[in-house]
């Protein structure tokens, strides 16, 4: 069964993921960077998901 993955700061979406033991995305719309792994290796990943964002990154141009 896949799952969505957003955006923590824009909700869009980033992702459809079925397993997985770290994800890591940066949004194109936004520039946040979308982290989620799984707490343990023996659970399944898309029940025991937790994720953190971080501050959106800036362009250096």
């Amino acid at each position: 069964m896949l799952k969505d993955f957003r955006c923590g700061t824009c909700t869009r979406l980033l992702a459809r993921v079925g397993g997985f033991t770290e994800l890591q995305i940066k949004c194109p719309r936004c520039g946040t960077l979308n982290h989620a792994r799984a707490t343990s290796p023996e659970r399944s990943p898309e029940s025991d998901m937790t994720a953190a964002r971080a501050a959106p990154h800036s362009s250096l141009q």
